[in-house]
């Protein structure tokens, strides 16, 4: 369990020389709210349960199988100088093997298992092996050259490859306590920040990931220089680099090719598009005058975490006004019904124009993972449930996309719309997704609780259990029951060690008031609600959530007290804002939280992209124990090419392509006349 200690005492612990604080015990915020960590939360049955169990059992050894197979691991053999072969892949190479180390991580705490627990371990002291006195760890680069290591900043993912190290370093020590892997962070840590900084060279990486890592390996170790350099990354970008004083980045400033690019005429136009920060990197200006999103969704949503985390942790109220302003462009323009980012319309990966939202679209697994840390983060930041709302819906649809319901097929890119279907892979070769995606599921359980001074905030639902500890030093055990996302019905058994008066925050769904997302971007056909419910040990307590979207159940809490909520799950339509011209005239179905699609394989011999939903069609939840996994599907009566009418079926989105290979979409046509001034 956490148990934040003082400054004073943490000053103690660090002069003593101790590498890093007891397991689990993180430094708080200095405003906004606290995180529960996941290792305090155990998702059993249910939804998540299953699927962590899966993840376990298949998700993290296939992926440590092809990784191994690949040569992600004899790469660190051969910069330790014990493997003769060659070197394989590229330079951001080494952090699709932390990541995947990191997910180990997270599932260890949950599950006891010796093998993979030798196994990582195993892996790890090979990393170890090869990491320089200087502290520097990155193979490729120690193989081909430590003269060239931090050279070409833009294109060489380092920084990259140091932030997913330090993740995956901070939970190896979150596991026991051991710090073999965090004394290494912290080498490699003290290393950069013993090159970049305010006196010493002025630089930023082209991916960004290490800004949010040095947050969580400040908290994990109470050194504030990790803070301190986190906060030059991100005031560097925008600037002029490789100064030493901080100026503005002039734009119009000449690229100059590198000796060798000048004979390649097409090679360096596309390096000098990537060099020359024209958004793709968010550094295009300083982060605290970006009011847009901007360039590659996943490095975006990696920065913008980071914004909402610096804000939290230190006194960056410019930091906080940048990222509001940025996140009402994504939820206001730019974002898929689903909660995914990206349409790559500019060839980068990124957010296109304000409501050019393509259905054959990019929407990498990778930028879906970002966007979940981003909401979560903003979450903890302002305290308000508006923000869950959309981690809820990207985690429920966006992000269980990526992979398949067996826990070892993936997809790189995730479309609202598939004229032939799609197929994950057992493996990509640039496998960021992959490798991104073995660390995200065992984290759920994360994003479940929140908790502030004498506060504790129900965010998601989720059956299982929490023991979490509050300020006070008491811990609160929390049971769930609940059967989430297919019923809206939700138990919450508290139980305090001993009793004890604390505000339970239980969130509301926006879907549940009548609002699929926040704004206006997309709006339900009817927000017309029929009432939440909502007792604490049988007495009916109003189920009005206060401004910032929870109900405040504020109370002396004793053992076995129990909070019932019970939220009607209707079927419901969505539209998309006028000037989403993608989708004038179609409408897309939800219930709960759960974005649905239709299939080729359930609509046999219908051309999905001609079929008509009327507004009177009656759509009815039936839930399939023996489909899918699991799951409610959507039966209702559409009108085909000839307006014959048809029987129609649809299925939640993240479980398409789970099956044989056919059409898919979100988005249905409605009748001409239901459209127009009807909507």
């Amino acid at each position: 369990m956490k148990n934040h200690l003082k400054p004073s005492l943490m000053c103690t612990l660090i002069a003593l020389g101790l590498s890093g604080i007891s397991r689990g015990d993180d430094l708080p915020p200095q405003r906004g709210l606290d995180n529960v960590s996941h290792d305090q939360v155990e998702l059993r049955g249910g939804f998540w349960g299953p699927r962590l169990e899966i993840h376990h059992q298949t998700t993290v050894p296939h992926a440590l199988d092809a990784l191994e197979r690949n040569g992600h691991v004899t790469n660190f053999d051969k910069a330790a100088g014990t493997f003769d072969g060659e070197l394989r892949g590229h330079h951001a190479f080494d952090s699709d093997l932390h990541k995947t180390l990191e997910g180990a991580m997270y599932s260890l705490q949950h599950f006891d298992d010796p093998d993979l627990r030798k196994r990582v371990d195993g892996i790890l002291d090979r990393i170890l092996a090869s990491q320089q006195e200087d502290g520097y760890l990155i193979s490729y680069f120690i193989v081909k050259g430590l003269e060239n290591k931090w050279s070409d900043m833009r294109l060489e993912h380092q920084m990259y490859n140091a932030g997913h190290f330090f993740e995956f370093a901070v939970e190896h020590n979150r596991l026991d306590g051991g710090t073999k892997a965090l004394d290494a962070a912290k080498r490699f840590a003290d290393h950069i920040d013993g090159i970049f900084g305010p006196d010493k060279r002025h630089d930023v990486g082209g991916h960004e990931e290490i800004e949010l890592a040095l947050i969580k390996l400040y908290r994990a170790t109470g050194e504030k220089r990790y803070l301190d350099l986190c906060r030059f990354l991100l005031d560097e970008r925008g600037c002029q680099h490789n100064v030493k004083e901080h100026q503005r980045y002039d734009p119009n400033t000449p690229y100059v090719a590198p000796e060798g690019e000048e004979g390649d005429e097409r090679r360096a136009a596309m390096l000098k598009r990537l060099r020359t920060r024209n958004g793709r990197m968010q550094d295009h200006k300083p982060l605290v005058e970006q009011t847009e999103a901007i360039g590659h969704a996943v490095r975006a949503g990696y920065i913008y975490s980071a914004m909402a985390d610096i804000a939290r942790f230190s006194e960056a109220p410019e930091y906080e006004r940048a990222v509001d302003q940025i996140w009402q462009d994504v939820l206001g323009r730019k974002m898929y019904v689903n909660g995914g980012i990206g349409t790559a319309q500019y060839g980068d990966e990124g957010f296109g124009d304000p409501y050019l939202l393509p259905n054959k679209t990019y929407c990498e697994s990778c930028s879906s993972i970002a966007h979940v840390f981003w909401q979560h983060r903003m979450n903890l930041l302002k305290g308000e449930a508006k923000y869950a709302d959309v981690m809820e819906l990207v985690l429920y649809n966006a992000a269980l996309s990526g992979m398949s319901l067996s826990g070892d097929g993936f997809f790189y890119q995730n479309p609202l719309q598939s004229d032939n279907g799609g197929e994950r892979r057992s493996w990509i070769g640039l496998a960021c997704c992959p490798t991104n995606l073995a660390r995200f599921t065992p984290q759920v359980g994360g994003f479940v609780y929140a908790r502030a001074n004498k506060q504790l905030f129900v965010n998601l639902f989720a059956a299982g259990e929490a023991a979490i500890k509050m300020e006070d030093g008491k811990t609160v055990k929390i049971t769930q029951d609940t059967n989430y996302p297919w019923d809206g019905k939700v138990k919450l058994t508290v139980s305090p060690e001993e009793e004890s008066k604390f505000d339970l925050c239980v969130r509301i769904p926006g879907w549940a008031l009548g609002n699929p997302v926040p704004g206006d971007l997309y709006r339900f056909a009817d927000q017309d609600t029929a009432p939440v419910a909502l007792t604490v040990n049988g007495k009916a307590v109003e189920a009005i959530p206060g401004r910032d979207g929870y109900v405040h159940l504020e109370r002396s809490w004793k053992g076995g007290d129990v909070v019932e909520l019970d939220m009607p799950m209707p079927v419901r339509r969505v539209y998309a804002h006028e000037k989403v011209l993608e989708n004038t005239g179609k409408v897309a179905l939800m219930r709960g939280p759960v974005v649905y699609c239709l299939e080729g394989v359930d609509n046999k011999d219908l051309d999905l992209f001609k079929l008509t939903v009327p507004r009177d069609s009656d759509l009815t939840a039936e839930h399939r124990a023996d489909l899918l996994g699991g799951v409610t599907v959507l039966k209702g009566q559409g009108l085909d090419e000839n307006q014959k009418p048809v029987k129609l079926t649809a299925i939640p989105y993240y479980a398409w392509a789970n099956r044989e290979k056919g059409a898919m979409t979100i988005w249905i046509k409605e009748p001409e006349s239901a459209t127009g001034a009807d909507r």
